[in-house]
């Protein structure tokens, strides 16, 4: 059974169809967050020492891509739509969670946007944000286009540094998505916890800057 699911994984990796499903997935994940397209990419990657045909270049660039247009598809929703629109997000728990993007966008906007996208969920928050927030447009598609290379350049090399670790395909990938996670995981803390410290520090600046005006 597990050679079965093996060969069907590898069958698939090597599909005509395979990059144009990493765009879509991409895509999609930019304003739908459960699509596992991060997944894709490192399980492709963590796999591609196993067959030639599977090309990680034509893999990025699909990831790429698609991740631009996804992120700008949030964008122009959040743009278009507003925050304040739906009752659900007049919620309390969904008007915080919107203030407190808000905030980080005012404080740090460039960062945010730049590793928002290594959050799964995350990033939508903040695009869609940006665009009901009225972030122009240059700089955000600016932003994004560099963050989404990054974000598709990473999820390719950890899944290719894992490559070979395992000779059964299906343990190799679980390795690879579980070292991904792990990372994440740090990566998610790490932003947090520099985002914070920025704020932390412009903070009483503003406060001065506002018993000024």
């Amino acid at each position: 059974m597990l050679d079965f699911v093996e060969e069907l994984i590898l069958g698939a990796a090597e599909a005509w169809w395979m990059p144009l499903a990493v765009f879509l997935l991409s895509l999609i994940d930019g304003f739908f967050p459960v699509v596992p397209s991060e997944s894709v990419l490192i399980a492709l990657a963590s796999i591609s020492g196993v067959r030639n045909g599977i090309s990680l270049t034509t893999i990025f660039f699909m990831g790429w891509f698609g991740a631009f247009i996804g992120d700008q598809i949030a964008y122009w929703l959040g743009r278009t739509i507003g925050v304040k629109r739906f009752r659900w997000m007049r919620t309390r728990s969904v008007v915080r969670v919107i203030g407190s993007v808000q905030k980080t966008l005012k404080h740090s906007g460039s960062l945010v946007v730049m590793t928002a996208r290594h959050i799964p969920g995350g990033r939508v928050a903040v695009n869609f944000i940006a665009g009901a927030t009225r972030m122009k447009v240059v700089k955000f598609m600016s932003l994004d286009f560099v963050s989404a290379a990054i974000w598709a350049a990473y999820s390719i090399a950890i899944g290719y540094f894992t490559s070979g670790w395992l000779e059964n395909t299906v343990l190799q990938i679980a390795l690879a998505l579980v070292l991904a996670a792990l990372l994440g995981w740090l990566i998610d803390r790490g932003i947090k916890k520099l985002i914070w410290s920025r704020m932390n520090k412009t903070t009483p600046q503003d406060a001065v800057d506002d018993q000024l005006a």
